[in-house]
């Protein structure tokens, strides 16, 4: 660099030269992390491939499985096979044993024909070492021969496997099939309990090893590698290939409990292992897949990363030396130029960039502060005199027109008028406190006089000054006739409102005065401004007052002092809130407020006087509603009156009206709310008295041998259907059964009280209609027969 300005280590030229370089290495980083990230999002969809195939698989199978189970239940809650194993009957009946043996096959028969994935399933009875088939029953020993008899499942170890007595899940087996040829199977064995050292009896349900195969054999990746379906024990189950039961011999099964993809090595091999667990059964299912099969891929992602960090390198050197000389020569010679006009003092190891910052700061920073005082003090100086001006409090001392020279003001004609502006707050002032503005009225206001002086200006004068937190806006008529003045008043208030609404959500209400002449004028427009600006209360908040049209009105209605408010109307508003009907409350409400208030006119005085009346009543009301002082709406005394001094200080009929009707709401909802709490509690009395009578009446009709749910209905005139379900919702209960447990429990009475006395005599007496019902009845509820319980008794 030229000059005082030598290369040093503050230089741009350095900091330009480091930046390049960041610049330049971003990319290389760019690409080392690039190329991370896509290893491992490869060896991620790797995974979630392998996982999906493999949770295709587990689709498939677990609906296989589950058809296995869901068999399985069927069989073991079958009414024939369950009246068989735990029915004491053949001891009375021995003749029927072969023919029930016979229907139990007929039901498998129709199993099978229902279930047609099932390869083979029979019933193993342990008691007399009988096979029950479809359609047949075998000799356990002749039954072992047809159906399994191999060298990997011996009788023996065949009989053991089915007399376990807690047996039941999935076990890899062997059967024969119709040609005699051994097949792989799974089996589903399921024990029915007893109390004894081994089961009453086994299901063996088993689907064939190849038809669960089919499934992985459209899969490529599969078919080249290896997946095995395993159950808790880690016993395989099913596998496509003898050398997958091999390789599962040494399988780590302990790191199963962690991630479900891991890398396994055996011999030199590297294998990728994805695992997961049934959702419907505790079967897992597993898939080992050699690593290379899946890598290939990633060698061009590596070439890849290489080449883009070899281009980055050379590219990022050569624009680096290009730019570097192309953008240091205009910063050298901007430097140059402030060096020999800047008055600032200047240091050994300056940065070029933060001189000529600095220097041009100094300068701007001085600028700003003569405009601002200058500024500050001549709007401070004009919304004075304006405000003098508007009200008639001049300085007799100074000319009127030299102040208005002074502040760069012209009066054209000595016609005036004045617009009072009101602000309401609404959305401006929420959107000013996301912002954080630290003075949303000054910025409003500031808004405001810019608008309203823009749009006066393009056809007259106008001057908007702050007097006691309002804006009034001085308008000076430029030279039109007299009748189009008033009118063209109307629109630029008009023009204003909307314009503040649509643009800035400033809602105004403005109050215009008449036309007045010379500068005495001024004042009276001014207070004529104020004066429409009270008839806010009743003409609204978003209306433009004219002070003519007001007074207009108010000598054409002059003779109408009163409002509308009859006492029966009040009445019916009490009573409505007090029966809690809010939609007649606010309707009553609204017919009140659009009868006063839909008139030509209507002065400030009697408005208020009905608002007041309107808040009397509410209070009334809330007085005459008693217990509503325990409610939420108004626990808190404060939280009343706070309400009602809000009402009381509306501005505007429209506030006052929307406030009242929301809390007409609250009140009218409590008190409805009430009504209905009580009506709920009188028909549950209603309907706890009713199944109260209903098992009375079963307490003095048990006996009867035709007591039914007919018959109840009946007698109480209800429909059957309606009385029971109305009993259960009541008490968690059927009728039937309700029935059933009297007359038990008056039969645990009559053999406790006589030991001796007949089953069947009881049965009549309790009203069953022979003694198997209440033998059947008596077990269902107790557990144990009549017989029994006697025998307990006599002990």
């Amino acid at each position: 660099m030229l000059g005082k300005f030598q290369f040093n280590r503050r230089s741009v030229l350095l900091t330009w030269l480091l930046s390049y370089l960041a610049v330049l290495l971003l990319p290389v980083i760019m690409s080392v992390i690039v190329y991370s990230k896509s290893s491992e999002t490869l060896e991620n969809e790797i995974n979630q491939a392998n996982q999906s195939l493999l949770k295709q698989v587990r689709e498939v199978m677990d609906n296989q499985f589950e058809a296995m189970e869901r068999l399985n239940f069927e069989i073991m809650w079958n009414v024939e096979v369950r009246q068989f194993l735990y029915s004491d009957k053949y001891q009375m009946y021995p003749n029927e044993y072969l023919y029930d043996l016979h229907k139990i096959t007929q039901d498998l028969l129709m199993y099978k024909t229902s279930y047609s994935l099932i390869d083979l399933f029979y019933i193993y009875l342990a008691d007399n070492k009988t096979v029950l088939l479809p359609d047949v029953y075998r000799d356990a020993g002749f039954a072992y021969e047809i159906l399994h008899k191999s060298s990997s499942l011996t009788y023996d170890r065949w009989v053991s496997t089915l007399n376990q007595k807690e047996a039941k899940g999935f076990i890899p087996m062997v059967r024969m099939n119709e040609s005699g040829k051994e097949r792989k199977t799974v089996a589903y064995i399921s024990a029915y309990p007893t109390e004894t050292d081994k089961p009453k009896a086994t299901n063996v349900i088993m689907i064939d090893q190849s038809r669960i195969l089919r499934a992985i054999d459209n899969i490529e990746l599969f078919n080249k590698g290896h997946v095995l379906i395993l159950n808790d024990a880690n016993q395989v189950l099913v596998s496509n290939s003898e050398e997958s039961e091999r390789l599962v011999l040494d399988f780590p099964f302990e790191k199963e409990a962690g991630s479900p993809f891991f890398l396994w090595d055996k011999d030199g091999q590297h294998y990728e292992v994805t695992f997961i667990q049934s959702d419907r059964s505790k079967l897992k299912y597993l898939s080992i897949i050699p690593s290379t099969l899946f890598w290939e891929k990633a060698q061009k992602v590596r070439q890849l990363t290489y080449m883009s960090i070899f281009i980055s390198l050379l590219g990022g050197s050569l624009l680096t030396y290009f730019f570097l000389r192309r953008n240091y020569i205009p910063v050298r010679q901007l430097v140059r130029v402030f060096s020999d006009k800047a008055v600032m003092p200047q240091n050994q190891g300056y940065n070029e960039f933060s001189f000529i910052q600095e220097a041009v700061d100094h300068t701007l920073v001085e600028l700003s502060k003569m405009m601002s005082e200058q500024k500050k003090q001549h709007h401070i100086l004009r919304s004075n005199f304006l405000g003098r001006l508007l009200k008639g409090k001049l300085d007799g001392q100074i000319p009127v027109d030299e102040s208005l020279t002074a502040f760069n003001m012209r009066f054209e004609t000595d016609a005036f008028a004045v617009i009072l502006l009101y602000m309401r707050e609404g959305a401006f002032h929420e959107r000013i406190q996301q912002i954080g503005s630290a003075d949303p009225q000054k910025l409003m206001h500031f808004i405001i006089t810019n608008v309203i002086e823009e749009l006066a200006s393009q056809k007259h004068h106008g001057y908007v000054a702050e007097i006691d937190e309002t804006l009034a806006c001085l308008i000076n008529f430029t030279d039109i006739a007299p009748d189009k003045r008033m009118e063209q008043l109307t629109e630029i208030a008009r023009e204003a409102q909307t314009f503040l609404m649509s643009k800035y959500h400033i809602g105004l209400t403005l109050s215009l005065s008449g036309i007045h002449t010379g500068i005495a004028g001024i004042s009276q427009a001014y207070a004529e401004a104020l004066d429409a600006m009270e008839y806010k209360l009743v003409m609204g908040g978003k209306e433009i007052l004219s002070y003519e049209e007001i007074h207009q009105s108010a000598a054409a209605d002059n003779a109408d002092t009163g409002y509308y408010y009859p006492l029966q109307v009040e009445q019916q508003l009490i009573n409505y809130v007090k029966i809690g009907d809010f939609e007649m409350a606010r309707r009553t409400l609204d017919e009140i407020i659009e009868r006063n208030f839909k008139r030509t006119f209507m002065s400030v005085l009697i408005a208020r006087c009905l608002m007041l009346n309107l808040v009397s009543t509410l209070i009334k009301t809330i007085s005459e509603l008693g217990d509503i002082q325990d409610s939420v709406l108004i626990r808190n005394p404060r939280r009343i009156e706070k309400r009602i001094e809000q009402l009381i200080n509306s501005s505007t009929i429209e506030d006052m009206h929307m406030q009242m009707t929301e809390f007409l709401g609250k009140v009218c909802d409590y008190t409805a709310n009430k009504r209905q709490q009580n009506i709920q509690q009188s028909r549950q009395r209603a309907l706890d008295d009713r199944i109260q009578q209903v098992m009375d009446y079963i307490g003095r009709n048990y006996s009867d041998s035709s007591l039914n749910i007919s018959m109840i209905g009946s007698h109480f005139d209800m429909k059957p259907a309606y009385l029971s379900k109305l009993f259960k919702d009541h008490t968690g209960e059927g009728l039937l059964d309700s029935i059933n447990k009297a007359r038990i429990e008056k039969a645990k009475q009559l053999i406790a009280a006589d030991v001796n006395k007949n089953v069947s005599e009881i049965a009549v007496e309790v009203g069953f209609n022979d003694v198997n019902a209440l033998i059947r009845t008596f077990k269902k509820y107790e557990g144990i027969t009549p017989g029994k319980y006697k025998e307990m008794k006599e002990q």
